[in-house]
């Protein structure tokens, strides 16, 4: 067996292994909540193997496709991404006093998950076709001004975590590149400065960071949900308590198939 061919099944597998290691957590942690207001356990566990039924279909028709067909569609893609992004600021649906979903009948579309891919197959693209940024200059054109255009549209839903998650991940395919990591890093702590400061000039991110440092000062509100994690985190150990057994997952536990 070739190299190239032991590597893709070998990500296949782990791949396969964590979809279903996640099916299995989401039944886990939603059996209590799905019965209280759905009257089915399974209910989320339904959802979720149709998503994963539908990106595994999706995995299968990609893996088939000829990289450079993306190649030529990066652009399209970054295009799309920028005005879906720009859309949902005007149509997307408002949950928690965040706009990052756009509904579609019965689906429900977070334009910031197409961002993430378009980002990663441009910068693919990009690198390959021209030596990797060597000084700031260069790695804020043309990465690092199109980086600034998606984060600042993410900040503006808000998705503080999204943007941050495309700045690690560019990061790492610059270092793969070959771009120097002095260069990298002065333009990381510029990127974040500008995360602590649009933390500390948004009201809401300042009260959640400052709940997550002390939860215990505001434990019965905005510390809520960080102290019943601990609380779970503490009964449960390293090992947990065991396959759908946990406590805090019935109805104590805010969001505990989402964000937990």
């Amino acid at each position: 067996m070739k190299r190239g061919q032991l590597e893709a099944r070998v990500l296949t597998l782990v791949t396969l292994g964590l979809v279903a290691f996640g099916l299995v957590m989401v039944y886990s942690a939603t059996s209590a909540s799905a019965t209280l207001a759905n009257g089915d356990p399974a209910y989320f566990l339904k959802r979720q193997a149709g998503y994963a039924l539908l990106g595994l279909v999706l995995m299968v028709a990609a893996s088939r496709l000829d990289y450079r067909v993306l190649r030529r569609l990066a652009p399209a893609l970054v295009v799309t991404s920028l005005l879906l992004l720009l859309a949902v600021l005007v149509l997307g649906q408002a949950v928690n006093g965040a706009r990052r979903w756009i509904n579609l009948g019965p689906l429900v579309f977070q334009p910031s998950e197409l961002a993430k891919l378009a980002l990663a197959v441009w910068a693919a693209s990009y690198l390959t076709r021209r030596r990797p940024p060597q000084t700031l200059k260069q790695l804020w054109r043309p990465i690092g001004l199109l980086a600034t255009v998606f984060c600042v549209l993410l900040l503006a839903e808000p998705d503080l975590g999204t943007a941050i998650t495309i700045l690690l991940m560019l990061a790492g395919m610059l270092l793969v590149a070959g771009t120097p990591t002095r260069t990298l890093g002065a333009g990381l702590s510029i990127a974040g400065v500008a995360s602590l400061l649009a933390v500390w000039f948004e009201p809401y991110r300042r009260a959640r960071l400052f709940s997550f440092i002390n939860p215990w000062h505001d434990a019965q509100g905005a510390g809520y949900q960080t102290v019943q994690a601990i609380i779970g985190l503490g009964s449960g150990g390293v090992f947990g308590r065991g396959l759908g057994q946990s406590i805090e997952k019935a109805n104590f536990l805010p969001e505990a198939h989402t964000d937990m």
